[in-house]
């Protein structure tokens, strides 16, 4: 095999620049409540293999956002493609992701963070949101799930009634880490990954960890539960980057290095798919 070091795609990073929108997170109180550019993202990855990158949104319906990181990654080829925020209970969805399709010619999803919404489970059942899922899946695009563990289930309701469309779950969907709680998360996750059009992300363990004292060891039931139920094909290395950089001593070659750790007994074909390949089948990127 070639060294497959070279082809990995970090299926989740962001950037911001606090003076350009109105970022409702991260807060003044807050470490990382800085700019981050792509210049700070390139420094922070340079100790690692990782050249090639996936935008994530920030900001929830918000077009002009996804418009900005189109701008910059003409001048940066390491961006190669763009999850926007747009609003899946908007009836009018439809329509504003074929514009938002043609103006980002890098967009591969749409995601929404539903810590912003106030309804969150109800959020998922919407007639309106089900509609915009089948809108994804004929545009071949996808859909990030962005949830703590008592969405697990409603989001499963979603996932059940579009079945063309292809979701990922962000980050685990946040298990309690730092609480060393598994059930019932792992239960639900168990039945979300019974669904073949479901991936999973590799992602934010340390910021869901003690983030004083977290070890590489509070991750590993986690990640080989994640294994069990999705195995290797629908797994996908994500930094979350700079939100990592909540924890103590965390920057991005930390997050890497710590996945690589949790994830060394697996063959070289299996850590490619994780890394490499299945981030790219996923968000239909070469």
């Amino acid at each position: 095999m070639e060294n497959w070091t070279e082809n990995i795609l970090d299926s989740h990073f962001h950037i911001w620049e606090l003076e350009r929108f109105k970022y409702p997170w991260p807060t003044p109180d807050m470490v990382i409540h800085r700019n981050h550019r792509v210049k700070d993202l390139l420094a922070a990855a340079s100790e690692t293999p990782v050249k090639q990158f996936v935008f994530v949104q920030c900001l929830n319906d918000s077009p002009d956002e996804a418009k900005w990181v189109m701008s910059l990654a003409k001048e940066n080829p390491c961006i190669k493609g763009i999850v926007a925020g747009l609003d899946p209970s908007c009836p009018q969805f439809g329509e504003r992701l074929k514009e938002l399709k043609a103006d980002v010619p890098l967009l591969v999803g749409i995601r929404h963070i539903m810590d912003l919404e106030t309804h969150q489970e109800e959020f998922f059942m919407k007639d309106e949101v089900a509609v915009s899922m089948k809108a994804l899946a004929r545009q071949n695009l996808t859909y990030d799930l962005l949830l703590r563990p008592p969405l697990v289930k409603a989001a499963t309701v979603l996932v059940s009634k579009s079945p063309e469309c292809k979701f990922v779950v962000d980050h685990l969907a946040k298990p309690y880490i730092a609480k060393g709680i598994f059930d019932p998360w792992s239960e639900q996750m168990t039945e979300l990954a019974r669904y073949p059009n479901v991936y999973c992300k590799l992602s934010s363990m340390i910021t869901e960890a003690d983030l004083e004292n977290w070890k590489t060891d509070d991750f590993r039931p986690y990640v080989e539960h994640m294994l069990k139920v999705f195995g290797p094909d629908r797994l996908m290395f994500g930094s979350d980057w700079p939100v990592c950089r909540l924890a103590r001593s965390t920057d991005y070659g930390t997050v890497y290095n710590t996945l690589r750790q949790l994830l060394s007994h697996l063959p070289e074909d299996q850590l490619e798919k994780i890394f490499c390949s299945n981030a790219r089948r996923f968000y239909n990127i070469p």
